[in-house]
């Protein structure tokens, strides 16, 4: 079972010298969110050496639980559960109310209560748990599905993953990806890989618009140059099974949604909208070579306005992408401009 019930708070017997620490937790929210504030109180808890817990104070909680154990048992294995709301003697403590920028935990390190209970939520920061890669994918659950639809990587065979999030932005003002600008990122990887090395390219598209990404698929067959040429696949998946299927096959992922264009108002209580989860199946996948949407290169007001930092967001060994028109993509990172 997932849950290790206590049907009340934690008892007497427990040991004096044990501390804990808990949080709000935006339950309602989506898997990629939900693997974002248990990895990031987790990375806190051990920086604090506090046990990491978690309370059950609705259904929505219950069903976060259910949803991140379905895809990471290990990363639920790592908390305790207690099946109750978090007791009104407990005071929360101000700390990450901006859902996007890492707040230091270090300031927390003079908090001597037994119970730390944190006012903030998202967390939405790898450097909570900067150092702790490889442990997030040892949490993962062994797949069931032997994914026999979706292409395996060899020696010969060089797997990208292109993670695409539309449906619940068209008409909201958001950004959506553009299929120029997909088109011509997809162009630039496998020409960048193929300097590495001669190997057969593949492409699998992940996301929640079917119709777009068949169209996608098909583009690619109408590519004629050589330097140019893959096949394409779509998954037909779960979310988490597309998690499991990056943790182990893909070789680079794009990440083609960035944050909401400047229509969008954002607030601490709700985050800048932007794909969580193409996130994780980023930082999670096996190649940990990610390609993404740059920010910084739109008219967001997320930047500004202090609600985000694009380095606390984005690990530093991913590769941001400008879109600067039908006919240009261009590459920036430390040492290179590439345009197509």
């Amino acid at each position: 079972s997932i849950l290790q019930v206590f049907p009340t708070y934690l008892t007497s017997n427990q040991s004096e010298t044990k501390k804990y620490i808990s949080s709000n937790l935006a339950a309602n929210s989506r898997l990629g969110n939900h693997l974002f504030e248990l990895s990031s109180l987790l990375g806190i808890a051990r920086k604090l050496k506090r046990k990491p817990t978690f309370f059950i104070a609705s259904n929505d909680h219950n069903q976060m639980l259910k949803d991140t154990d379905f895809v990471s048992p290990g990363l639920i294995d790592q908390f305790l559960i207690v099946n109750q709301t978090v007791p009104e003697s407990i005071i929360p403590t101000e700390f990450g109310r901006k859902c996007c920028m890492f707040e230091d935990p270090d300031k927390l390190k003079g908090i001597t209560d037994e119970y730390l209970h944190l006012a903030g939520h998202h967390y939405q920061s790898w450097k909570y748990f900067g150092r702790m890669r490889n442990r997030l994918i040892s949490y993962l659950k062994e797949p069931t599905n032997n994914f026999t639809e979706l292409p395996k990587p060899d020696e010969t065979t060089f797997i990208t993953c292109v993670h695409i999030r539309r449906t619940d932005f068209l008409g909201t003002g958001m950004h959506v990806p553009e299929q120029d600008f997909i088109m011509n990122s997809i162009k630039y990887m496998e020409t960048e890989e193929r300097k590495k090395k001669e190997v057969n390219m593949t492409t699998v598209f992940m996301g929640d618009d079917f119709g777009f990404m068949e169209g996608l698929a098909n583009e690619t067959l109408l590519w004629r140059e050589e330097k140019y040429k893959t096949v394409s696949f779509i998954s037909q998946n779960s979310p988490s099974d597309d998690i499991l299927y990056a943790s182990r096959n893909c070789d680079v992922v794009l990440i083609t949604c960035m944050f909401s264009q400047n229509s969008y108002k954002i607030t601490h209580q709700f985050p800048a909208p932007h794909s969580t989860f193409g996130w994780w199946m980023g930082f999670l996948s096996k190649g940990n070579q990610v390609y993404y949407n740059d920010i910084k290169f739109t008219n967001d007001l997320s930047i500004p306005s202090g609600k985000f930092d694009p380095n606390d967001y984005y690990p530093p060994n991913w590769i941001p992408i400008k879109y600067e028109n039908y006919d240009n993509v261009y590459l920036h990172s430390a040492t290179y401009c590439v345009s197509f």
